[in-house]
């Protein structure tokens, strides 16, 4: 028999230090506690999202799943990223060293620029084909193409922002000699790199999906109402509209908001700011468990195949009309 014991030990003695300094700080405790929740729920609604394509083979029949499932690749390495944070955040310590700290933060800024950008381009695609019924959809190579812009323009706007991320030590006197972070940049660039990512990962980006929703919400108010079937699709697909676009300006716009305060000198050590700083956190963390959940796990078109798949309920066959199915399909 293979003697497990010193791995065993080694894991329980590194498991027990991170639980006695949690203790020791009931922030790092807490955040831990939350970000542990984020990332078991974030996983699990990423997996499902995967086995659900994967089971029912709808990459190649379906050209939306294709940017959603890009979207979904990106939210699981960000959600994978996690642990690092946590360890940080609960030792008070970067566990690991500069060239990690780069490659750490490059990975963070990569997939969220991934799954922002693979946003867009749904955004773009659902407005294409629900605002144009009668045509064919977009074609795969057409989405193909998409695909690979939206990985490649992640990785060339990520590597300049995080080519100056360091590992630093925190604090003036020798007792906080030891508490080092990862930080995205040096403090002389830090204010460089925030408003660049505000502009790349959030303005433009919600300029982009607030455009296409807009439009794609007018044109679903304006189309015919044959039934009461119909009107009620018509409604679902106008909340999903305005819940895909909420939900990313909630998620990011309060740490930009932050961001901001602390540049001009409104943050004040205390518990209202401190709060405020860790919910901004959090919801930047939430976002990728947020993705699968609306865009995938709640659309109409995976409704009785995740029933069939998860209980063994057998999903009768529905007919509806082409706008509103196309409607329906793809939010």
């Amino acid at each position: 028999m293979v003697n497990v014991l010193p791995f065993r030990g080694w894991w329980w003695r590194w498991w027990w230090g991170l639980v006695i300094q949690a203790v020791t700080n009931i922030y790092g405790l807490i955040f831990a506690c939350t970000c542990g929740l984020i990332l078991c729920v974030g996983l699990g609604a990423n997996l499902l999202v995967f086995l659900l394509f994967a089971k029912h083979n709808s990459l190649r029949r379906n050209r939306l799943d294709v940017l959603l499932l890009s979207m979904t690749l990106a939210d699981f390495l960000t959600l994978l990223l996690i642990p690092f944070t946590l360890h940080s955040a609960i030792s008070q310590s970067w566990p690991l060293g500069d060239v990690f700290c780069k490659v750490y933060q490059f990975l963070l800024a990569f997939s969220m620029a991934a799954s922002t950008y693979s946003l867009c381009a749904v955004s773009v695609t659902r407005a294409m084909i629900i605002t144009n019924p009668h045509r064919p959809p977009p074609h795969m190579d057409l989405v193909a193409l998409m695909f690979a812009l939206v990985w490649a323009l992640s990785f060339l706007i990520s590597l300049p922002l995080r080519m100056f991320a360091t590992k630093e030590s925190i604090g003036p006197s020798p007792g906080l000699a030891n508490f080092t972070y990862c930080l995205p940049t040096i403090h002389e660039h830090h204010y460089q790199v925030v408003l660049s990512q505000f502009v790349l990962f959030y303005f433009a980006p919600m300029l982009v999906i607030a455009f296409n929703y807009a439009r794609l919400a007018l044109f679903l108010h304006r189309s015919p109402v044959m039934s009461l079937a119909s009107a009620r699709n018509t409604r679902r697909a106008s909340l999903m509209v305005f819940l895909a676009a909420g939900s990313f300006s909630a998620c990011w716009l309060p740490g930009y908001v932050l961001e901001l305060c602390v540049y001009l000198g409104l943050y004040r050590h205390g518990l209202a700011w401190e709060t405020f700083y860790f919910a901004c956190t959090v919801l930047q963390y939430l976002h990728p468990c947020v993705n699968p959940v609306l865009y995938v796990l709640l659309s109409k078109r995976y409704r009785h195949r995740r029933a069939e798949w998860l209980f063994g309920c057998a999903a009768g066959n529905r007919v509806h009309p082409q706008v509103t199915s196309i409607a329906t399909d793809s939010l």
